[in-house]
C-alpha cells in the first residue's frame, strides 16, 4: 500500500512540474501555485507538500531544463557530423528560447548558463557549445575568428530579434541568415566563367622560329601543320630561290 502510495505522490509531482514549465513557459514567472495546482488537476496542499514556495517550483523546472539542454549538448558532442551537431544544437537553443522566453529569462538571471554546476563543475550551456565550437573549427566548417562568446552573443541576438518578429517562419528564415554567417568561406571551382588566362584556340598564335626568307616571326594558326614562312610572298619567294639552285 505504501509503495502504490509514493508511486501516485510521484505522479502527482510530475503533473506540477509538467504543468509548471507550460505555463512558466506561456504565462511568465508570474503564474501562482494555485493556478498551477488547477491546471495540474491536484489540489493546492499536493503542490506545496512538493514544493513550498513558486520559487522551488521554478528551480526545480529550472533545473530539468537545464538537464534536458546538457543532455541534448552532449549527444551533439558524440555524433559523428561535426558540423551537423554544431548547428543542430544551436537550432535546438535557440528553439527552446523562443518557445519558453520566461523560463530563458529566468535560466540567465541564475547564472547557469555560463557559471559552472555544481554536479560535475561544468557549464550546462557553455561547456557543449565551447566543445563543438572547437570541433566545428578544426574540421574547418566554422569561422576560425570565431569563439564561444560571440556564438552565444549571436545566439541572444537572433533570439531576440526573432522574438520580435511574431512569427515562427520568418524566425526561422532569420536563425538561417545567422548560422549561414557563421560558417567558413570555402573555394568553390569555377564553372561557366571566363577563365583568367584562356587557352587560345583558332586563333593566331607567334612562334618562336622566324620567317627563313626575311626573319619577321611567323604568325599562324592554332591548329593544323606549323607555317613555314610567314606570308605566300616569303613562300613563292622561296620557291624560286630553290628552282635557281637547282
Amino acid at each position: 500500500m505504501k509503495r502504490a502510495e509514493r508511486a501516485d505522490a510521484q505522479r502527482n509531482r510530475r503533473k506540477v512540474l509538467d504543468t509548471a514549465d507550460r505555463l512558466f513557459g506561456e504565462r511568465g514567472t508570474g503564474v501562482s501555485l494555485g493556478e498551477i495546482a488547477t491546471a495540474a488537476g491536484v489540489g493546492a496542499g499536493t503542490v506545496y507538500r512538493h514544493f513550498p514556495t513558486k520559487d522551488a517550483l521554478l528551480a526545480s523546472v529550472l533545473d530539468e531544463r537545464l538537464a534536458a539542454l546538457g543532455d541534448y549538448g552532449a549527444a551533439m558532442l558524440r555524433h559523428p557530423d561535426v558540423e551537423y551537431a554544431f548547428f543542430e544544437y544551436l537550432r535546438f537553443l535557440n528553439e527552446q528560447a523562443l518557445a519558453n522566453r520566461a523560463i530563458c529569462e529566468a535560466l540567465a538571471a541564475r547564472g547557469d548558463w555560463q557559471e559552472p554546476s555544481k554536479g560535475d563543475g561544468r557549464c550546462v550551456i557553455d561547456s557543449p557549445l565551447a566543445a563543438l565550437v572547437a570541433k566545428a573549427q578544426g574540421a574547418g566548417v566554422l569561422r576560425a575568428d570565431l569563439d564561444t562568446r560571440d556564438v552565444r552573443a549571436l545566439l541572444a541576438g537572433c533570439t531576440a530579434m526573432a522574438q520580435s518578429l511574431g512569427s515562427a517562419e520568418r524566425a526561422a528564415h532569420l536563425a538561417t541568415l545567422f548560422w549561414d554567417g557563421m560558417r567558413a568561406e570555402r573555394n568553390h571551382e569555377i564553372r561557366n566563367e571566363t577563365s583568367a588566362a584562356p587557352v587560345i584556340r583558332n586563333e593566331i598564335a607567334v612562334t618562336e622560329d622566324p620567317c627563313p626568307v626575311c626573319g619577321t616571326p611567323i604568325a599562324h594558326a592554332g591548329t593544323g601543320r606549323p607555317a613555314k614562312y610567314c606570308s605566300p610572298a616569303c613562300r613563292q619567294k622561296a620557291f624560286r630561290d630553290k628552282r635557281k639552285g637547282a
